[in-house]
């Protein structure tokens, strides 16, 4: 059955292969993790044409989804050792599978792009920073949640 009411965003599951190039390996994506910001980045064509009286018509012609996550490092944790080990690598040494379920069931999932990581930083008295971008690479396999009676 799909949830009704207000989710808690740490509803969410976030789930990172941290073994990518062999057996998937998943690690759960939340120690340390404050927010996280999905956005699709769609791509616009908004052309105006003349049975619109000068105004525009908008297709989404193409999209990605991208999610940033902001938070604290916690070094031992799995997931986070394996994301800040990336920060040296470029091209497909980037490349992992991730899953996202969401509060309600859904899942999206696929291979992604680990980009933008901050491994630590902040002041003298504070926890290191620790933030990074989850870019999907095509489109996401989706998952709709299981329909219980």
């Amino acid at each position: 059955m799909a949830k009704t009411g207000f989710a808690l965003n740490s509803e969410n599951k976030f789930e990172i292969d941290v073994t990518p190039g062999s057996t998937e390996t998943y690690e759960i994506l939340a120690a340390g993790l404050s927010t996280f910001d999905p956005q699709w980045n769609e791509e616009l064509d908004q052309t105006q044409y003349m049975d619109g009286d000068g105004f525009a018509s908008s297709d989404v012609t193409g999209a990605q989804l991208v999610i940033s996550f902001e938070g604290h490092r916690k070094f031992g944790d799995a997931a986070q050792d394996f994301i800040a080990s990336l920060q040296p690598a470029l091209g497909e040494d980037r490349k992992t599978n991730f899953k996202w379920t969401d509060a309600n069931g859904d899942e999206f999932s696929g291979n992604v792009t680990v980009a933008n990581i901050v491994g630590g930083g902040g002041d003298a008295n504070a926890k290191n920073t620790f933030s990074f971008e989850i870019h999907f690479n095509g489109k996401p396999t989706f998952t709709a949640a299981p329909v219980t009676p």
